[in-house]
């Protein structure tokens, strides 16, 4: 799912919400300049020839190593001027493949889609930020094809570059440390819900207990709640307790595990929710939630 809240969001004034074929007319025609997190390209993602890297394959690495970010194909980079491109020409299965070929570790939640407005049309790539990065780029040299070599692409403002040795060194230190404050967190969630349900439990019981939290970060720039909308996203979680399951944050816990329903006694889920909105990770990840259940 594409994301709603972009580089071009904040341009152009718009609030979180659906990314559109006008909201690219409207960005190109303010000439906005390409960043770290926006990089326009005129032609579609061509296949490599005479050796060279997966332009596609790297240009997708390196925004996710960066921060993630949007590649929009059909727009010219240097004068912005939207051009469009040939529907018919877009293989989104064989961009598909050349990530899977060509990017490891694999990057997952990776979007395509095209947009339109009736006459002309672009191609929206949406990189997801990872907490997998650094992402490494493979590929083989024309003299030397039974060789392959791999490269670590990142975002330097509005062009590509390679990683050099320490920053390689870095990213890998960066998402050791992102693992183990995941495995933290969920650990602090686990023992936070068990210590609200037996201060609660009026009788012994046995409870099964699923945490969750988003895989995807925030992207620094992305959107902040301001307290009073914090504040209605906990009432609306616990005035509708028994409808859990309905929730964005708790939904498709139970269809995981192959259950359809969610206790009524979620005073715990809203508990959970009140206390991460109270301590956010700024520029980490979305909030987490916790779900329980009587057996």
């Amino acid at each position: 799912m594409a994301r709603t809240w972009t580089r071009i969001h904040e341009h152009l004034g718009c609030p979180p919400g659906p990314f559109t074929f006008d909201m690219v007319r409207r960005a190109t025609d303010g000439n906005l300049d390409e960043f770290d997190d926006l990089d326009w390209k005129e032609p579609l993602p061509q296949p490599p020839r005479d050796g060279r890297w997966n332009e596609f394959a790297k240009d997708v690495a390196a925004m996710a190593n960066t921060r993630g970010g949007l590649i929009i194909y059909g727009v010219e980079d240097k004068t912005t001027r939207l051009l469009g491109i040939d529907p018919q020409e877009a293989n989104l299965q064989q961009y598909a493949q050349w990530i899977r070929n060509h990017v490891h570790p694999y990057l997952p939640d990776l979007d395509m889609f095209e947009l339109t407005d009736g006459t002309k049309s672009v191609l929206v790539v949406d990189v997801p930020a990872s907490e997998m990065a650094p992402h490494l780029v493979y590929g083989t040299a024309a003299k030397d094809k039974d060789q392959q070599a791999a490269v670590v692409p990142y975002r330097d403002n509005d062009h590509t570059a390679w990683m050099a040795e320490h920053q390689v060194e870095r990213a890998y230190r960066d998402r050791f440390a992102r693992v183990g404050l995941a495995e933290e967190q969920l650990q602090r969630h686990i023992d936070f819900t068990t210590k609200t349900i037996t201060a609660h439990a009026s009788a012994p019981s046995a409870w099964f207990i699923a945490v969750s939290r988003p895989q995807r970060p925030l992207p620094r720039g992305a959107y902040r709640m301001s307290r009073g909308e914090a504040r209605e996203v906990l009432k609306s979680a616990k005035v509708e307790p028994a409808l859990c399951t309905g929730s964005r944050w708790c939904q498709g816990l139970w269809s995981v595990w192959g259950r359809t329903r969610c206790s009524t006694r979620a005073p715990a889920c809203a508990a959970g929710c009140a206390a991460i909105w109270s301590r956010p990770s700024i520029g980490r990840s979305s909030p987490s939630c916790t779900t329980t259940a009587p057996w």
